[in-house]
């Protein structure tokens, strides 16, 4: 079953081809889908390449990544940090990174219709939330890394802990249908990230210096009524330029612009998603692939001449995403892509 590539999207027909193809080029024997030619690997950039071919027409690609996964899973039911080719290069656990494989597996299940093979990938990614539940502290806050031995980091992450939330929900729902882990036990961990998160329980690093931290609970559906138009764009948004990473410098990325226009897009702000997913020409190269980022005013790439695959997969997603109705968060929108 081939459904995944029949959507709107604000790409055309061949751009969108052509950066599908440069992503698959990009991807290795193994599965892997590094971060660029050469380059490491972390589970959640991975998926995020995964997901974008699968809803680009692209199944095989994506299921040979998924089984990827499934092969460099640990016992435990994490994923390490980083991987080269070659294997493991940092063994420390990230819990963003375990949860984001339950989205690959959801558009997977819907491109492959209810199958054994769709079972397999919904168990990997549950034994990647149920690895990150059980280091949820008692405030509801979700360490942003264990150390191999076990011990988590004492921090945790905005941007990364509004990602893990959007995962649990999905994870829930998922359980509830397949009959695969506790959806109860996801639903309520779910909450409590939530609260969490709203209320700042828990010692969250300071990154409100970061463009990520500020459109990301608005991406994950916590931030719900909130507009970004304001003060987020004052600071981060420079018009032709897309979005800088950090308030304090020039450096404008393409992933975090196409993630900004989602997030834009899912809270009602259209014409301003739009403007924002359309200056991501400035990063397209020929032969589909997307610059990592670019430093103004004088436009030099940085890291130079970088084509990164999650910034080709963020800009896909964007182009599916701002094309279509929105849904409260960016799971729950890339779903409603195969309704």
């Amino acid at each position: 079953m081939d459904s995944c590539g029949s959507r709107n999207s604000l790409l055309s027909r061949s751009q969108l081809s052509s950066s599908l193809d440069a992503l698959e080029a990009m991807q290795l024997k193994s599965g892997m889908i590094p971060w660029f030619h050469g380059g490491r690997a972390d589970s959640w950039n991975h998926c995020e390449a995964a997901i974008a071919l699968a809803v680009g027409g692209r199944i095989e690609s994506s299921r040979r990544a998924a089984d990827w996964l499934i092969q460099s899973q640990n016992r435990d039911g994490s994923w390490c940090h980083f991987y080269q080719s070659s294997g493991v290069a940092e063994p420390r656990r990230d819990t963003n990174t375990c949860c984001y494989p339950i989205l690959l597996a959801a558009v997977l299940d819907l491109c492959l219709g209810s199958s054994i093979e769709s079972k397999r990938y919904i168990e990997m990614a549950l034994g990647g939330i149920d690895y990150v539940i059980s280091h949820q502290r008692l405030d509801g806050s979700i360490p942003w890394a264990i150390d191999p031995s076990g011990a988590p980091n004492q921090t945790s992450l905005v941007a990364g802990s509004c990602s893990v939330y959007d995962s649990l929900s999905l994870a829930s729902g998922l359980s509830r249908s397949y009959g695969i882990g506790d959806w109860q036990r996801y639903s309520d961990s779910a909450a409590l990230l939530k609260g969490s998160l709203e209320m700042g329980s828990g010692i969250y690093q300071d990154t409100s210096d970061w463009a990520m931290d500020r459109y990301y609970p608005v991406l994950a559906g916590i931030s719900d009524s909130g507009s970004l138009t304001g003060q987020f764009l004052d600071q981060f948004y420079q018009p032709k330029w897309g979005i800088r990473c950090l308030k304090t410098g020039d450096w404008f990325t393409a992933a975090e612009t196409a993630e900004a226009a989602m997030a834009l897009h899912i809270s009602g702000e259209v014409d301003m998603s739009n403007e924002l997913f359309f200056s991501l020409e400035r990063f397209r190269c020929e032969g589909g692939g997307y610059l990592t980022g670019l430093v103004a005013p004088n436009g030099t790439s940085f890291p130079f001449l970088e084509q990164s695959a999650y910034s080709i997969a963020a800009v896909v997603l964007a182009g599916y995403v701002v094309a279509n109705k929105a849904r409260p968060s960016f799971a729950s929108t890339i779903i409603s892509l195969f309704a």
